[in-house]
């Protein structure tokens, strides 16, 4: 059930990416935490049944087909936030296409790389341009960006991925900085879980026990596992952390 005095009661929050794995997490813990969600993605059905779920559980949801990195469709989703309840308090940059295994030197790597880009790098920074003035007007804002580990390993095949989720961190500090002034909060979150995207990826690669064995805790995490610090950013508790990166992903990775 959604909670009305839960930790976000009262908050509006934007969620990319959302129609599946980590980001219908995200909506879903938001929304039993008393928050209202606008939810994107790039296929209405599957936001349809996790707006469904929210729903059913006493929460309220508006699912919109979105393309990340697409400008025109960003300034729909603010605008209908605003519309459907006055105000943004947070804003989870999920959306992000994720490019194939490629080698540097392959000629389609310029190609990947503007793709990854375009969708997460812009598509992150159009949502927050969008949103900032809002948040300066109703006096702060949480701000949570998606990067991955795999933009700190750079495991080989992975440039674009890599390039464009290190961009992302870029962005997130610099904001931080700029933004710090107006209680806009921006943080990345490094996430790891058996998303479909994950679990085809590890099955097609034959890589399943080998990413496995970089983690520190023994297990893949769940979609489930990434909420909990993605309600905590976004919650009044975390009103003196920004600028920061918080791996969530079982000790892959350790800054």
């Amino acid at each position: 059930m959604a909670g009305t005095g839960g930790r976000l009661a009262g908050k509006v929050a934007i969620v990319t990416g959302a129609g599946q794995g980590i980001g219908g997490a995200i909506a879903e813990a938001y929304a039993r935490e008393g928050a209202k969600v606008v939810i994107t993605g790039r296929t209405l059905s599957k936001l349809e049944d996790v707006a469904g779920r929210i729903r059913a559980g006493g929460g309220e949801a508006t699912p919109l087909e979105n393309l990340a990195g697409n400008r025109d469709h960003a300034v729909a989703t603010v605008e209908r936030a605003i519309a459907d309840w006055g105000r943004v308090d947070v804003l989870v940059n999920n959306a992000h296409t994720f490019t194939d295994y490629l080698p540097v030197e392959d000629p389609r790597m310029e190609e990947h790389c503007l793709i990854d880009l375009q969708s997460a790098f812009l598509g992150s920074l159009q949502l927050m341009q969008l949103c900032y003035p809002h948040m300066v007007a109703q006096g702060g804002g949480s701000i949570i960006n998606m990067g991955s580990s795999y933009g700190i390993r750079c495991e080989p095949g992975f440039l674009a991925y890599a390039a464009a989720k290190e961009s992302i961190r870029a962005l997130t500090k610099t904001a931080a900085r700029e933004w710090g002034k107006h209680a806009i909060r921006v943080n990345t979150i490094l996430p790891a879980a058996l998303s479909p995207k994950a679990e085809w990826y590890l099955k097609e690669s034959n890589t399943y026990d080998f990413e496995l064995a970089k983690v520190a805790m023994g297990k893949f995490g769940t979609n489930e596992d990434i909420a909990p610090t993605a309600i905590f950013l976004a919650s009044d508790d975390s009103n003196y952390v920004t600028g920061q990166t918080i791996g969530v992903e079982g000790g892959a990775t350790m800054l």
